[in-house]
């Protein structure tokens, strides 16, 4: 298992910065990739106090975050919303996402925290699910974060003991590649799987996510996460994701006793899905997470 370092190489400016996301949303129209889920920018033409980064779901695209992030934005944030590798093609069938590596989810984080320097002097990012196990690793690596906010973070599965979560990553390291739907009864046409996310997954990409997490996990064990503040989003009915893989890698940081680390929770009476930020999605009340999410990092800005 590599250590997986950060290289960080922030851009200059603004100007930079903004050449960096054109060309991203380049390469998007070469990857076929549905219009709604090309990478997204909400910017004033400016450098502003704080740019936000909303890293998308596993199987989704940047559009889950779209309705929020026009929220950051018109609370005076640029707001950064970039397509994760191999994710948000038109073909929703695609087995493009067995390329996904631990090592690319690395690369693709670094990258989108150095353009964010041309965006704002402050860096703020977020991710769910996936992302959030990318989050999880940016926080641990890059002092230049000042703010990392992660959503149900993948560590372990709701479903596998806690106490057998880094036998069963290590059997599925070595397991053959198979495809899983996400509802295996509708397949294709799963109500939850918004039209623009893949109704399925190979499981070489969620192993690689795992991979992810096993790192950053170890890299805890050793120092200090780099971030200046984290905080960890726990939804307390969350079906997919392990709840307490999320608290020990929380208490690891807490051991070291840098950084300011808080955790907020989404009350379990709220009987909320994993994916608690895609608007049209059955049982998302966005009214409710919305401004829940908006409120946080606000109230951490200082606002």
């Amino acid at each position: 298992m590599s250590n997986l370092e950060s290289h960080p190489n922030p851009v200059r400016n603004y100007d930079e910065a903004l050449a960096r996301v054109i060309a991203m949303q380049e390469e998007d129209n070469r990857d076929l990739t549905r219009d709604v889920c090309i990478t997204k920018l909400y910017d004033r033409g400016i450098q502003t106090e704080h740019v936000i980064i909303l890293l998308h779901g596993f199987t989704n695209c940047p559009e889950q975050f779209n309705e929020l992030g026009k929220q950051y934005y018109e609370a005076g944030y640029n707001v950064f919303i970039p397509r994760m590798p191999y994710h948000g093609l038109t073909d929703r069938l695609t087995d493009e996402l067995v390329n996904l590596t631990a090592e690319n989810l690395a690369a693709f984080g670094d990258k989108v925290i150095d353009i964010a320097h041309g965006f704002g002097k402050k860096i703020t990012v977020m991710g769910i699910s996936g992302s959030g196990t990318l989050v999880a690793w940016l926080a641990q690596n890059r002092a230049d974060i000042d703010f990392a906010f992660a959503i149900a973070p993948l560590f372990g599965l709701a479903f596998v003991p806690a106490s057998l979560t880094k036998l069963f990553e290590r059997i599925a390291l070595v397991f053959p590649n198979f495809f899983l739907w996400w509802d295996p009864r509708t397949k294709a046409d799963n109500p939850y799987s918004i039209y623009y996310a893949y109704p399925r997954y190979p499981t070489r990409a969620l192993v690689e996510i795992f991979r992810l997490g096993m790192i950053t996990r170890s890299q805890a064990e050793k120092s200090p996460p780099a971030a200046k503040n984290i905080t960890i989003i726990i939804n307390d009915a969350e079906p997919a994701v392990s709840n307490a893989e999320i608290l020990k890698l929380f208490k690891l940081w807490q051991k070291h006793g840098a950084g300011n680390l808080s955790e907020m929770h989404f009350e379990k009476d709220l009987k909320l899905p994993h994916d608690i930020i895609t608007p049209g999605t059955p049982g998302v009340p966005v009214e409710v997470t919305h401004p829940r999410l908006i409120s946080a990092v606000r109230d951490i800005h200082g606002h």
